[in-house]
């Protein structure tokens, strides 16, 4: 820091005790440095461009529902089809995902519709939309219906994803909207964990049909619909508004719609 303060001939930080600040020469030389950062970014694309999709890196972020659920088979076929690009993939809960998308860190995104998003950095497109389903365990006394009503699941004890999650917040959203009234309730942190929870015989749940196909295929869990309910679960694409993308972004945009197309339930 004091090599490049005595290179530009400016003070860059308000030293104050064991705390710093930016001076405002500082927050000139810091948004340079982040335009020069966002060039280079744009010349390395550029330059991936110039094989066709036979090299490049494709930096993805996904939300943990859509990163356990959805994007692997995703991935797995994109890499078939584009064996040379390089894949680097985060999972990390929702937020987080906006987060390094809006800082450009991420070329694109995939998250669970739920958590509100303010930031007009941030676009968004819907390319999956799935029912969230009712899971009980084989054996119980509801699992040999075709749907339930609210009724007929008041009283019974759920296992949900802990509230303050994405996730969390707008299931019980949802579910307070559709008028279940919650009396008993084990929370656990993922959706994994209720899943194995409600095998396990501790409760019943409300999960996207995405997430449980293969519990249910194994017959380790069954699903129920649930009546007069508009309860659902949409999966996003999510990128920076500002964000130019590459050939490799613009491949991966666009299967990742045709492949989400294909999907059976």
């Amino acid at each position: 820091i004091v090599a490049l303060e005595n290179a530009l001939k400016v003070k860059l930080f308000d030293r104050l005790g064991k705390s710093i600040a930016l001076t405002a020469s500082g927050c000139v030389v810091l948004a340079c440095a982040e335009e020069i950062y966002q060039r280079l970014a744009i010349m390395h694309r550029d330059l991936e461009d110039l094989s066709e999709l036979n090299a490049g890196t494709l930096h993805i972020g996904a939300s943990l529902l859509v990163g356990v659920h959805v994007l692997p088979e995703m991935l797995a076929s994109f890499k078939k089809k584009w064996p040379f690009v390089k894949l680097v993939v985060r999972v990390l809960p929702a937020r987080q995902v906006l987060g390094l998308i809006a800082r450009n860190e991420l070329d694109i995104g995939l998250i669970g519709e739920g958590i509100n998003i303010s930031d007009e950095r941030l676009v968004t497109k819907r390319i999956l939309e799935d029912e969230l389903v009712v899971i009980l365990p084989p054996n119980h006394h509801l699992a040999n219906r075709d749907s339930v009503s609210i009724q007929d699941i008041e009283g019974e004890p759920f296992v949900l994803p802990d509230r303050d999650s994405a996730s969390g917040e707008s299931l019980y959203e949802g579910l307070r909207a559709a008028g279940i009234q919650l009396y008993s309730v084990l929370e656990f942190g993922t959706t994994g964990a209720v899943k194995r929870a409600v095998e396990a015989g501790l409760g019943i749940s409300v999960v996207a049909r995405f997430a449980v196909l293969r519990e249910i295929q194994d017959g380790r869990l069954a699903f129920v619909h649930l009546k007069d309910s508009q309860l659902d679960r949409h999966v996003l694409l999510c990128w920076h508004a500002s964000k130019r993308f590459s050939k490799t972004t613009e491949a991966f945009v666009d299967f990742s719609q045709k492949h989400v197309k294909n999907l059976s339930w």
